[in-house]
């Protein structure tokens, strides 16, 4: 690893790209150039006042690596609020990864395909605890780049939540770019996404949008709000709500604790819901060939079917009697199960798909319908009839 001398960088070559931090017009700055032969990238670190960088290298098995590990620490301490602005060149990269314990993460595509752009707003009490807060952007050789914040208590810097401080990250990124993020109790938003995506949070919220590729959530407490997803979804949660809307992919599978999970149009091809003491909904189409799998302990499960140009299968499970009011017809009962077909329903401005094999019955394979609730009620509905069990019409087996 080879660095360059310091040298003074005019306000003109860090508007053109590079490393660019926020800072007024004429402020001293400092360049550092890092070449690494080995794997033909070369790293671009702009210090502007009120900042600190380094470069260190990279420990790896067998050896240290001499590839860059790049640490941006912020230390302004001029006052309760502190925001910082820097863009990164990440030539091969192909994963980043944002753990952020002391606050919220942004993350979303933009446009450029060889960088990254990092925003960090620092809050505390007192100025002073600004100059604890830190934030690093670290390189590794093997393709993964990571934004990490820490605090600094007693001389060493930890990965810890603090009531009082914070960080609030925004981080912009290519949008092929694998994504992993981790917060404590901070909101994660990812937005503009094109590869796969894992969040993780304590107590924050995590929103969705916009997203093509598989998305994993794991989240404690705090909702759920994810729509405009293209890709397979695996949906965990403890505590919260969760609200998921215009989903494609294979396979959707969501499962809570104590929330509700309300789902509206689901394209998937198989679909699972689940709650422990909360409410399922799903609004929707129902595709050919799909299977539906919705399940609660303690509370409602409905559908409301708004076009089945196929009809359906339903295999319902609940020691309440059955609401409807559908025309279903039934097949068999045994115990608290029930199994009934449905013809099909087509919706407003919905035609049968010509593209969609037929069966020996002259109609292509119904999808099938699990609803099941231990201790609550089933209930299948068209739209107009949302609160089925209101309703003077419905019908109870």
């Amino acid at each position: 690893m080879t660095s360059a001398a310091l040298c003074p960088l005019p306000r003109a070559f860090a508007n053109r790209g590079g490393v660019v931090l926020g800072g007024a017009a004429g402020s001293a700055a400092s360049v550092v150039f890092v070449a690494v032969s080995a794997f033909a990238v070369s790293t671009i670190l702009v210090a502007a006042s009120g900042l600190a960088w380094s470069a260190v290298p990279v420990a790896v098995a067998g050896g240290v690596s001499p590839g860059p590990a790049v640490s941006v620490v912020s230390g302004d301490t001029s006052g309760a609020l502190d925001g910082r602005e820097v863009v990164v060149p990440i030539a091969g990269a192909s994963r980043i990864r944002v753990d952020n314990p002391l606050g919220s993460v942004t993350i979303r595509a933009w446009g450029r395909p060889d960088a990254v752009h990092i925003v960090a707003e620092k809050h505390a009490a007192v100025p002073d605890g600004l100059g604890r807060l830190r934030v690093h952007f670290t390189a590794w050789s093997s393709g993964e780049i990571s934004v990490e914040t820490r605090v600094d208590l007693g001389g060493r810097e930890r990965a810890l939540p603090l009531i009082a401080s914070g960080v609030d990250l925004v981080v912009e990124v290519p949008a092929d770019l694998e994504v992993a993020v981790k917060t404590f109790a901070g909101r994660i938003v990812a937005s503009g996404l094109r590869s796969a995506t894992r969040l993780e949070t304590t107590g924050g919220r995590i929103e969705i949008s916009d997203v093509r590729g598989r998305v994993v959530t794991r989240q404690l407490r705090g909702g759920q709000s994810v729509a405009a997803v293209d890709g397979d979804l695996q949906l965990d949660g403890v505590e919260g709500q969760m609200h998921l809307e215009r989903l494609g992919g294979t396979r959707v599978e969501a499962r809570i604790v104590d929330g509700d999970i309300r789902a509206e149009d689901i394209r998937s091809d198989e679909v699972q819901l689940a709650s422990t003491t909360g409410e399922v909904v799903l609004i929707g189409g129902l595709r050919p060939y799909a299977h539906y799998d919705l399940r609660s302990y303690k509370g409602d499960v409905r559908l409301n079917v708004l076009a089945a140009a196929m009809g359906f299968e339903l295999r319902a499970r609940s020691a309440s009697p059955l609401v409807s009011t559908l025309n279903l017809q039934t097949l068999g009962r045994q115990g608290t199960r029930t199994r009934a077909l449905m013809a099909p329903i087509v919706g407003a401005g919905t035609k049968r798909d010509p593209r969609v094999p037929r069966g020996d019955d002259g109609i292509s394979p119904r999808p099938i319908v699990e609803l099941t609730s231990v201790m609550g009620r089933v209930v299948v509905e068209a739209p107009q009839t949302l609160r089925a069990d209101q309703d003077n019409r419905s019908v109870r087996w």
